[in-house]
């Protein structure tokens, strides 16, 4: 039976709120394209952009396309989908075909020219190539000068770019002066009567540029206690002052980065790949001066989570080199006390195992794991088998490990906490791991703690193939579980409990 479009947006709206993103393409595939009215293609796009979906956003774009719906802002959106999967040479291509159509004064037409320029930018980053670089600049340039639609965007990009080719030694025909845009758009926001969470972002930005550390820090702080800072506007920030700025390592970005990255691991939704991230030293005004005396907290906590992904691992075959999973190191006599105080690595049986029954990809002898978050990242072999239990009961493998020099270990901790659907700030769970064998990466998604039963914690984060193995945190960055794998008919993630492991050891 088909979803009626007021229905199909209600559903939508509910399965991104609560994190069931499996659920998305399943409800994608029950509606009629051709019954929806604008308002409703304009609501359903918006919804899936807004949370990042841009897989799920991709096909529906295309649903609407393919039932007959013409409208440039359904095309502007997919293409958008094509360049955020970084399908960057299609969605360049798209882009070029739909400027040629449409008029440079309409309002799809400025917005068609940033996307081209967002392209070529990020074109550049994963490529190089003076002309990529030359390109983006070429497309904001237009709509700065003239003043059309959100000019500060375009502005704020020309600044970054043209500073970009200045520190790269590529020519430009142009003579903007960048430091002067830069103070222009700081002037403009400072009287704005009502700035929003991106006018604020660009403020940040415009500070950068000048090297101005202390207005940089103060328009974070506006910028993060906005009410619509969330995961995507945080994590566009980030990207563009590590990858266009390169601020890292440099005094202002050990300042504003890392408040940045503690702010992003704090919104539902987010998601943060910890490649290159944490590794230069971090100072503590930052934190002070965006969230005062608590900043000092809020860095330890950071400090803390840093910590514990230094004992955590990527698992691959040894001889293919193919990801199979995560796994992580942990004191052995916290587990069992004849183990000694010797780290051991902890993973799924799904994923290592001697027993064909678990249907294992890995057998001890072809495991070899690497540590992504210790400088050189090494590469070890596991050792002696010492605990393994059937996936079908704890689905718990443990061996014998010489750790790196530079991991830790993650201890499992006693007190488990409290469902209180009356407080759900304290039931966020994050996992670190490796989702489908990529950088290591920790989610959150929802307040997501849910229930208990037997050896199992259960929860909501969406976790990808390659998670498995991956140790479950606590808000305090307590390891209270592994997690093992989805419940598909209750929509839930499950971990076996580091509490229940012990005790089956003793």
């Amino acid at each position: 039976m088909l979803l009626q479009p007021e229905d199909y947006l209600q559903e939508l709206e509910l399965a991104l709120k609560e994190y069931r993103f499996q659920d998305i393409r399943t409800l994608a595939d029950k509606i009629d394209p051709a019954t929806f009215s604008p308002p409703q293609i304009k609501a359903t796009l918006s919804l899936l952009r807004r949370k990042r979906r841009f897989k799920e956003l991709e096909h529906v774009a295309g649903q609407f396309c393919l039932a007959g719906h013409d409208d440039l802002l359904i095309r502007r959106q997919w293409t958008q989908a094509i360049l955020d999967q970084n399908k960057l040479e299609q969605g360049i291509r798209e882009l070029e075909g739909l400027a040629q159509k449409h008029d440079s004064k309409e309002k799809e037409g400025y917005e068609v020219r940033g996307l081209l320029g967002r392209a070529y930018k990020q074109l550049y980053v994963n490529e190089g190539g003076a002309d990529n670089l030359r390109n983006a600049i070429t497309a904001y340039k237009q709509d700065w000068k003239s003043k059309l639609g959100d000019s500060r965007w375009r502005g704020i990009n020309l600044v970054a770019l043209i500073s970009r080719a200045r520190r790269d030694g590529i020519s430009l025909r142009d003579r903007l002066d960048p430091a002067k845009i830069a103070r222009d758009l700081l002037e403009t926001i400072k009287y704005k009567k009502t700035a929003d969470a991106w006018d604020y972002a660009t403020a940040l930005e415009a500070a950068v540029a000048l090297d101005d550390e202390q207005t940089a820090l103060g328009y974070t702080q506006k910028y993060l206690t906005h009410a619509d800072a969330d995961a995507f506007e945080i994590s566009s920030t980030l990207r563009q002052l590590k990858e266009i700025w390169q601020i890292e390592g440099k005094s202002i970005g050990k300042s504003i980065l890392p408040v940045l990255e503690y702010a992003l691991l704090q919104r539902d939704g987010s998601k943060v790949e910890l490649h290159n991230i944490g590794d230069s030293a971090r100072n503590s005004a930052g934190f002070e001066a965006v969230w005062g005396q608590e900043g000092v907290i809020y860095m330890q906590w950071l400090d803390t989570m840093y910590s514990r992904c230094n004992a955590i691992a990527r698992i691959s075959d040894s001889t293919t080199g193919s990801p199979k999973g995560t796994g992580f190191l942990v004191t052995g006599s916290k587990l069992k006390p004849a183990w000694g105080d010797a780290p051991v690595f902890v993973t799924n049986s799904h994923v290592i195992s001697p027993h064909p029954q678990d249907q294992a990809p890995l057998i001890p002898e072809e495991a070899l794991v690497e540590f992504t978050r210790i400088p050189n990242r090494p590469k070890v072999v596991l050792g002696e088998l010492l605990y393994s239990s059937l996936r079908t009961e704890l689905d718990i493998s443990i061996l014998r490990i010489e750790a790196p020099q530079g991991s830790s270990s993650i201890d499992p901790f006693p007190h488990l906490p409290v469902i209180n659907t009356e407080n759900p700030d304290e039931q966020r769970i994050y996992v670190i791991g490796h989702p489908s064998g990529n950088e290591m990466a920790v989610s959150l998604y929802d307040n997501s703690l849910t229930e208990y039963e037997n050896q199992y914690v259960r929860y909501r984060s969406p976790t990808e193939e390659g998670n498995s193995g991956s140790p479950v945190f606590t808000k305090k960055l307590h390891a209270i579980a592994v997690h093992h794998r989805a419940l598909k008919d209750k929509k839930l993630n499950e971990g076996v409990l580091l509490n229940e492991i012990k005790a089956r050891l003793q």
